[in-house]
């Protein structure tokens, strides 16, 4: 029987929350048939080690690891090519993403939709609580992804890292240098979104998770600024690419 549902996450040590997100992810997909890829960038809490070892033990579980640190975006893009499901689903694995929401998304693409993406901003959803600083970066973030990226404005939360789409969709990540080294930006979706601009993207609300355990990989302040706008700039070269093409 052909895959149906792959599910891709990023670790970089999360030793604290990785049982319990592979757990929780394959509760959420009983009764499909569904592998879950978890890509590791060189963690050395023993994440990687735990992951190693589980694969053994589990059918569902397909463990990528990196000699070295790559980067949230390069390391997405890793599970994502190695991904075999008719659905690619991305999500974070420190539990902030619900796994109790995974049948909401795969359910949109069953019933039509290419893209379905969790958002935070829409009925259903909620961003939780953060501060008044990081709320201001994340809704700016989003301000200049729908100011810029007209792609992007199919979509309620163009900065969500939890969606799924069918992957006969577009997703190559490969056409600029930019995009196949090492990158530690997070904004996978704008990238398929540029690529896709006629597929049909359907928001799913979703309440977006306090992190209980472990210490948060969020980059703020300029640090985080000047990485996302040189992402941005890259992919309205992307979508300009494929607007010719098209």
């Amino acid at each position: 029987m052909s895959v149906q549902v792959s599910v891709v996450a990023a670790t970089l040590n999360e030793i604290d929350n990785i049982a319990q997100f592979i757990d929780e992810v394959e509760r959420s997909l009983d009764g499909r048939n569904f592998e879950i890829i978890i890509v590791d960038d060189d963690s050395r809490d023993g994440t990687k080690e735990y992951i190693a070892g589980r694969m053994k033990q589990d059918v569902h579980l397909v463990v990528i690891e990196n000699p070295y640190r790559y980067g949230m975006l390069r390391s997405l893009k890793q599970g994502i090519e190695k991904a075999v499901g008719e659905i690619v689903l991305v999500m974070d694995a420190d539990l902030q993403h619900p796994p109790s929401a995974i049948p909401a998304l795969i359910s949109r693409i069953d019933n039509g939709c290419d893209i379905a993406i969790g958002s935070r901003y829409i009925d259903g959803g909620s961003a939780g609580d953060r501060d008044a600083f990081r709320a201001a970066l994340s809704r700016g973030a989003e301000f200049l992804a729908h100011a810029l990226v007209p792609s992007s404005r199919v979509t309620s939360d163009p900065m969500s890292g939890f969606f799924a789409f069918r992957r006969s969709l577009r997703h190559d990540f490969n056409y600029r240098q930019t995009f196949s080294t090492a990158d530690y930006g997070a904004k996978i979706l704008l990238i398929i979104l540029a690529e896709n601009r006629h597929a049909k993207v359907c928001d799913i609300g979703y309440v977006f998770q306090s992190r209980l355990r472990g210490r948060s990989k969020i980059v703020s302040g300029t640090s985080f600024l000047k990485r996302y706008l040189a992402e941005l700039f890259e992919v309205m070269k992307l979508e300009r690419r494929y607007r010719r093409m098209d």
